[in-house]
């Protein structure tokens, strides 16, 4: 199935699982064989290195960049990249739909993957990953919902893609805000420390699992009434999507009970 899949993980990431794909030349080692290529962002990396998930977690890495870009307000749309992009949208909310709660998504083959993060729900992984090929809204790689019962309700997608010199094309216009994860130290299917955290690949080592120093390029689309993001339909995290008691409050690798 290419190169590119040569490592794949079904692991936990800031609390929610997704299937996590190395980049071409980035190894589970911690080793790079190419430089990475860093995101389009403004922002400067002190400043970046301030971020924080909804749960309190520091945000280190690539993603501390790639998710600067949501604070600075939208490019303006062509009335053309306008329609295409509401069409793309209206065939991503119908294709959520088709799967309202967890029990249709594990009907439809689709697998939790890790548990549930406030902010990026749970994850079950199953749809079609297309690599470097043409972006396809109806065709999303996980479907995201407010927790891990059957009776969970759908809240959006997320979508992977390979971008070697950049994030990749996906929804039309320039503000589907892509992100990527770093640092991630996975024992089996576990995580054993938050994601994106300031960790060295001998601290994974010694705890025991393996290193990832980069995943591939992903993108959540919060395109379920009700659940709209109010970070945007592109945003990283949904404050909506919340723990059971309400708040963001988790465990030390950002996990909690959904509904």
């Amino acid at each position: 199935m290419g190169r590119w899949l040569a490592v794949l993980v079904l692991g936990l990431m800031a609390g929610a699982g997704v299937v996590m794909l190395a980049e071409p030349g980035v190894g589970e080692s911690g080793g790079l064989a190419s430089p990475t290529v860093l995101p389009k962002a403004s922002s400067s990396s002190s400043s970046s290195s301030a971020l924080t998930d909804l749960n309190g977690h520091h945000i280190h890495g690539v993603k501390a960049l790639d998710v600067a870009a949501e604070s600075e307000p939208d490019k303006p749309l062509d009335r053309a990249t306008r329609t295409q992009l509401a069409q793309q949208l209206t065939l991503a909310r119908a294709t959520a739909m088709k799967y309202p709660t967890a029990a249709d998504a594990q009907a439809a083959g689709y697998h939790l993957v890790g548990g549930f993060g406030p902010g990026a729900g749970a994850h079950y992984v199953g749809g079609f990953f297309g690599g470097s090929g043409q972006f396809d809204p109806s065709r999303p790689q996980s479907l995201i919902y407010d927790g891990t019962s059957p009776d969970s309700q759908i809240v959006g997608l997320m979508y992977l893609g390979m971008g070697g010199s950049g994030a990749p094309e996906g929804f039309a216009g320039p503000n589907d805000h892509w992100h990527r994860h770093s640092n991630v130290c996975l024992q089996g299917a576990e995580v054993l420390f938050p994601v994106d955290a300031d960790i060295s690949q001998a601290q994974c080592t010694a705890a025991g699992g393996r290193f990832m120093t980069i995943t591939a390029w992903m993108v959540h689309a919060w395109v379920v009434p009700g659940w709209e993001s109010s970070q945007g339909v592109f945003s990283h995290e949904n404050p909506n999507v919340r723990c059971a008691d309400g708040t963001f409050n988790t465990d030390k690798v950002g996990r909690c009970q959904g509904t």
